[in-house]
């Protein structure tokens, strides 16, 4: 492995910008190259200033995380971590809690399985049982509760990242702006929520996480572009939870969000996004908070639209919208559709104005219902980046949180009436 330049953690602000959640890692591969190939000379006295900073980098993120030895709960991760603590030697507590949380969550098979989303999960469902006309269903409640307690109150100083966040599955798990967006909309929009402080806490992040630009980053404001860097789609979800939760459409949080969406709109009028592949999500997220925010007949809106009427497959389902990265990702040029970017197309469009009973909603519901299985769900594709580029994996509840979503739309597109009706015909569902 090339040597890790130790060297950029005498920037602490230059070293969060460039590498964001990365930061622990490379703190800890750095350290144990230090020692595991030490230099001489001058590299080897600036190697001994910086070791104590790369490994108190590495202990805030420990002991933040309860010094249970996992690392944002990934085995992945926390193997990464625990390599370049173990050989640097200077913190065997450490690297001895990191070997016994991976020997106690390995699978009988001898493997080991993704992190837990438990948090993404739920905040997936609520949304699609929010559209369906579900919000007073007492089911909500305990989800309600769990996104309250585990909203992190403590800050994750190692990346200048305050209090008041969320991640992907407890209360420690490390920062996240998309599941901050998404749950800070749905407590504002479950009963009581116009009073519910842990959304107002969650809106207080996101505005101090904003870019300079108007963009959103993953975790850490200003991060370089590329990786965990700006994205189109987190910026159009923290739009959303801004409007949602009472801010006016021209907030400047929120102009300064759209003219980021406005320059970085591609010529083809489609989005990226980081953690999905393909063009297709983020033009749909993007496309739905301009429309939120009263831009639906802009020439962004109108482009966005457009360029999903014209990607739509013949079965009437969405693939990646023609994206096409070269050589570094040739697995997701064109393709079958998925359940996933189906839905996310068709609710932005729904949102955008498009009649339901046109051809175009009317072919993709209807590919939508002929993918469901049998217990009711639909099966999940590999369009959720894990290693952007690298690595993706599918997810059954995602899907069909995503295809109860966009149905919900269209089968409730009266709104609050329409809620009235689906719940005074509806059958008594299984729980």
């Amino acid at each position: 492995m090339p040597r890790l330049p130790l060297e950029l953690l005498a920037v602490p602000g230059l070293a969060r910008r460039a590498l964001s959640l990365r930061l622990p890692i490379f703190s800890a591969m750095a350290l144990g190259q230090s020692v595991q190939r030490a230099r001489g000379g001058l590299g080897g006295r600036i190697d001994a200033v910086l070791r104590p900073r790369a490994l108190e980098i590495v202990r805030q993120a420990f002991e933040r995380e309860r010094g249970g030895g996992s690392f944002s709960s990934d085995p992945w991760l926390t193997s990464l971590i625990s390599i370049g603590v173990a050989r640097s030697g200077l913190a065997p507590d450490m690297a001895r809690a990191s070997a016994g949380w991976l020997t106690d969550t390995a699978l009988p098979g001898g493997g080991w399985g993704l992190m837990p989303l438990d948090i993404t999960w739920s905040s997936f469902a609520c949304a699609a049982l929010l559209e369906a006309g579900y919000a007073d269903d007492v089911r909500l409640v305990p989800v309600r509760d769990m996104f309250r307690r585990r909203q992190q109150d403590v800050p994750f100083r190692a990346l200048a990242c305050p209090a008041g966040h969320w991640g992907f599955s407890t209360d420690r798990s490390w920062p996240m702006a998309l599941e901050t967006a998404e749950i800070s909309s749905l407590l504002h929009r479950l009963p009581g929520g116009a009073t519910d402080p842990h959304a107002r806490r969650g809106i207080t992040w996101l505005t101090a996480m904003q870019d300079r630009s108007g963009s959103w980053s993953l975790a850490v404001r200003d991060s370089r572009p590329g990786g965990f860097g700006p994205c189109p789609q987190m910026t159009a979800k923290a739009v959303h939870a801004l409007l949602d939760c009472g801010a006016a459409r021209d907030d400047p949080r929120v102009t300064k969000a759209l003219r980021s969406l406005g320059r970085n709109q591609r010529d083809d009028g489609a989005w990226e996004a980081m953690w999905y592949r393909g063009l297709t999500p983020g033009t749909s997220a993007a496309l739905a908070a301009l429309t939120h925010a009263g831009r639906g007949a802009s020439e962004p809106a109108r482009r966005a639209r457009r360029f999903l009427l014209n990607t739509q497959l013949s079965d009437g389902s969405w693939s990646t919208g023609g994206y096409d990265p070269g050589s570094a990702d040739t697995d997701v040029t064109g393709g079958e559709g998925t359940v996933e970017e189906t839905a996310w197309a068709l609710h932005a469009l729904l949102l955008a104005g498009e009649a339901p009973d046109s051809a175009a909603v009317a072919s993709a519901a209807n590919r939508l219902l002929a993918r469901q299985d049998s217990d009711g769900t639909w099966p999940g594709s590999p369009v959720n980046e894990y290693v952007r580029h690298c690595y993706r994996y599918p997810d059954r509840l995602l899907a069909t949180a995503l295809a109860v979503k966009a149905l919900g739309r269209l089968r409730t597109p009266a709104g609050p009436g329409a809620a009235a009706d689906r719940r005074a015909n509806q059958e008594t569902p299984t729980p």
